[in-house]
């Protein structure tokens, strides 16, 4: 049973001629009735009688013209559906973002985006890099923005530019506190920290594996689950919090905190836009990544 064979059958149905619905369909009256008798000895039933009153349907053609019309409707929504996906219009584009990225990166394009595609709506769902990379795994969203990258041939990742890391403290802390810690002092002072699966703390880690100090050197007093608990808890005095620049900007700048310098530790990391290896992007997709990547590459290189 094809498509074209259905067509052909409503068509001879609503105007109870072959020659009339070969014409309709664009084919010879020949052709539509070899179509016809096809379905016929597939169905294995008479759809039509023909007569002196033309075409008429059967009893199983009249049972049958309700299904074949829904099917050929169906088609129809199935094709406007793709032109719409095609031209961007009333689709839904999912991404995943770690803090800084659904914190800072995306809502700084997101005006722009909206603009190129109007018809597009953007859903973020926010959590560490290791959870995006699982929505990724598991194609719950078609794009991820991470502070850290992962071994892992499902994922192909690209760079989008890097953050600086500072080791900050609230600035009433830091009145009896120094300015600068060596990396032994370090391992003394209380320590706020990102989850394992944190960008961030992947890149503390990194570093610090180049220096002698070990993760069980440190003095963590908390473990916080996202970057808005630590600059809180920088804000209350908490201790230190190794914070990417970019989320405590304002605080620094307004001298709410103030950052510690650690001699021999400069930690950067970079942002990288993730995505499913081998899978062809949405013209939506495609259009949010280059917006991206154009305009981060260009900021933070």
């Amino acid at each position: 049973m094809t498509l074209k064979q259905l067509e052909v059958f409503v068509a001879i149905a609503e105007t109870h001629s072959f020659s009339k619905g070969g014409e309709k369909t664009c084919i010879t009256q020949s052709t539509a009735s070899q179509h016809i008798q096809g379905l016929e000895d597939e169905l294995g039933v008479r759809l039509f009688d023909r007569g002196r009153g033309g075409a008429l349907l059967t009893e199983a053609g009249k049972l049958f013209l309700g299904r074949a019309r829904k099917i050929l409707a169906d088609c129809d929504d199935s094709r406007s559906a793709i032109r719409r996906f095609l031209g961007m219009e009333d689709v839904v584009l999912r991404v995943g973002a770690s803090n800084i990225p659904a914190t800072w990166l995306i809502p700084a394009v997101l005006g722009q985006f909206l603009k190129q595609c109007r018809r597009v709506r953007l859903e973020v769902t926010q959590g560490d890099s290791r959870s995006v990379i699982k929505q990724l795994v598991n194609e719950e969203i078609e794009l991820g923005f991470t502070g850290g990258r992962f071994d892992d041939d499902r994922i192909e990742f690209e760079a989008m530019g890097h953050d600086n890391i500072v080791c900050a403290v609230s600035s009433e802390f830091a009145t009896v506190s120094k300015q600068s810690l060596s990396q032994a002092e370090l391992c003394k002072i209380p320590l706020v920290v990102r989850e394992d699966g944190s960008g961030t703390q992947m890149a503390v880690y990194e570093a610090l594996a180049g220096t002698w100090i070990s993760k069980d050197a440190l003095n963590i007093v908390a473990v916080l689950g996202s970057t808005e608990a630590i600059r809180r808890a920088l804000l209350n005095g908490t201790g230190y919090a190794f914070v990417s620049s970019m989320s405590v900007s304002d605080e620094l700048l307004d001298g709410q905190l103030t950052t510690v310098r650690i001699p021999g530790l400069n930690i950067k990391r970079k942002f990288y836009a993730a995505r499913r290896e081998g899978r062809e992007l949405s013209p939506a997709a495609s259009a949010f990544l280059a917006l991206m990547t154009s305009r981060w590459q260009n900021d933070l290189n």
